[in-house]
């Protein structure tokens, strides 16, 4: 923070967060803080993806703005060469459970109207929930294969 010279609006909004308990941040606060999550470190990201989950999972017929991010964050080219740093640093961060919770939501949300639509990623136009659950599960397995090479190494 030192080296910033003037904070900008998105990333004050991160820093609203900060002290946060993620199971009291409630719709309005997501509405009104929606960019954030862009600007969360990968920890922060994962201690607050919960709340995105269940506030858009409790409510799937109405458009959560943060949720509808999430998604297009997810919404990738197969090629994990082309993912940005802070993408990968974000969402490799997260464990097991939390992919797999991850991949529940999208089967989940997936099934309403609400998020649909077509997607744009580098693979071009096409179903962003398919590509998304997709980017999940290679994460998922990547994680599983680093695991498995850590656990081998010992």
């Amino acid at each position: 923070m030192a080296e910033l010279l003037q904070l900008d609006d998105d990333v004050e909004d991160a820093i609203w967060f900060t002290g946060r308990d993620w199971r009291d941040i409630t719709w309005a606060d997501w509405k009104e803080h929606y960019c954030s999550f862009y600007f969360f470190a990968p920890g922060a990201f994962a201690y607050y993806l919960p709340s995105i989950l269940l506030l858009s999972a409790q409510n799937p017929n109405e458009d959560l703005l943060v949720a509808d991010s999430l998604i297009s964050q997810l919404d990738r080219t197969p090629n994990p060469e082309w993912w940005e740093e802070t993408f990968v640093n974000r969402f490799f961060e997260l464990n097991i459970e939390e992919l797999a919770l991850l991949k529940e939501w999208l089967l989940e949300l997936c099934k309403h109207t609400t998020y649909m639509g077509v997607g744009i990623s580098g693979s071009g136009p096409g179903d962003r929930f398919g590509r998304a659950y997709d980017t999940v599960n290679f994460i998922q397995q990547e994680t599983e294969r680093r695991m498995n090479r850590i656990e081998d190494a010992h």
